[in-house]
Formats: C-alpha cells, structure tokens, sequence
C-alpha cells in the first residue's frame, strides 16, 4: 500500500473519532443528579392545563415541593388566547416551578430532525414570552428539553446544535398516563422501587394525579426527601445539590 494511501486512511478514521465524540458529547442525556443527598427531581409533561396542572400545583403547595413542567407548544401556544392557561402558566412561574420544552406537537421526530429544530427553537421562544410577561428572562439554553416519549437517536446531535441546548433531561418512566387503569397502588410503587439519590422522575399533567401525589410527596418527604428543579437563584436549583449526569 502506497504511504500517501495510508495517510488518508488514518486522517479519515482520526475525522470519524473525531466526530465520534464530538457526538457523543452532543448526544449527552441526563437522568439524574449526581449528589449524595436525598433528593429527587419531580417533573411533568405534555402540559399546561389550566384544570389539572392547577390541581397538582395546590398539591404541591401543601408540601412545599418545586417541580418542572415540560409542555407542549399546541398547549402553551394558548398562553394569550386562553384566560385559564395564562392563569395557570403565571402561578408556576410566580410558585418557583420551571417550565420545560416538550416540543411543539409530541410527535416521533427521527425522520424529520428539521421540523423537531423548528418545534423546539419554537417553543423556546414562548417560554422565553411567559418569563418576560411574569418580569423575568431566561436564555434558551437554560430551558430543560425533554423528547416526547423519552425518543432518543444518534441523529438529536444535530438538533442539540442547532437549539444551543447541552442536555436532554430523561428520568424514570412509570405509567401514571394510564391513570385509573395503572391505578394509584401501581404507580407509588414503580415510583417507589426506582428511588435513588438525585433521581429525576417523570410524571404527567394528568387529573389522576390527585389520587397518588399527595402520599407519594408525604412518605418521601417523610423519608428525608428534598425536591430540585431547574429554577435558578432558588432553594430549589439542582445545582445547589450537584450535577446534572446520566
């Protein structure tokens, strides 16, 4: 084999590491935070909902607990037309929550990483909207982003660029969307046999939350149990605790 063959075939394998990692890093998910204290992170997606994310914020105010809202653009999109959504969006932000993209649509996006750029950018830019209506700024790269069905592919590398965002907040999935048909001694129990230190826990904007959140909250906290989110200059910030890692 020739020497100037050879050269170009370790320069080509040296550029597909190179962009090996660089996607890798790209590609970085988190599911917890890295933290030796006792707490969790409470989340909630494919909101806001101007009935049932009222509902599960009274409960959250009896036991002092800040959550994040991963919601939906369809849904947020509202926020100017929708007395109840701007009342709703308004008292997570005024209660020290934080609001999460979850796209636009809550559509399966690997064959269209062009639209799901669009959607995230879009719904970015209404969480940025809420902030200012409420007197507050946020930068889009301080906005958590969790995928619609936790969907994860080698391609959002390209996506993470593009929205300028470093992590994609996954967590343990129950099925707590199933409601009644999961039932309430289910879903404390999937939660409650995936308790760690630092564990981020995924829920839903769902009225069935009513039934199962209140003891869920009071046999945690009364294991010790503090709540983070990602609402900087708070109690609450998980940075206070750690780091965010996989």
């Amino acid at each position: 084999m020739k020497k100037s063959v050879k050269i170009s075939i370790v320069l080509i394998m040296l550029v597909g590491f190179i962009f090996s990692i660089s996607s890798y890093k790209s590609n970085r998910e988190v599911g917890k935070i890295i933290t030796k204290e006792k707490v969790l992170m409470l989340t909630f997606d494919d909101g806001p909902s101007a009935t049932d994310d009222w509902e599960i914020m009274n409960i959250l105010d009896q036991y002092d607990v800040k959550a994040t809202f991963f919601m939906t653009g369809v849904n947020l999109e509202k926020y100017d037309t929708d007395p109840g959504i701007k009342k709703v969006v308004d008292r997570m932000i005024k209660d020290g929550h934080s609001l999460g993209n979850h796209s636009y649509y809550h559509n399966k996006y690997i064959n269209n990483q062009t639209q799901l750029v669009k959607e995230l950018n879009d719904v970015n830019d209404l969480i940025k909207y809420v902030y200012e209506q409420n007197g507050q700024t946020i930068e889009s790269k301080d906005i958590p982003i969790r995928m619609p069905y936790l969907q994860y592919y080698r391609g959002l590398g390209y996506v993470q660029r593009k929205v300028k965002n470093p992590y994609w907040v996954r967590g343990y999935l129950g099925t707590d969307y199933l409601e009644e048909e999961t039932g309430k001694d289910k879903i404390l129990n999937q939660y409650y046999s995936h308790l760690s230190n630092g564990k981020i826990l995924v829920a839903h904007t769902r009225g069935y939350a009513k039934v199962w959140l209140p003891e869920f909250l009071e046999t945690l906290q009364s294991q010790g149990y503090k709540f983070a989110n990602f609402t900087q200059n708070s109690n609450s910030f998980y940075k206070n605790y750690g780091r965010l890692g996989s």
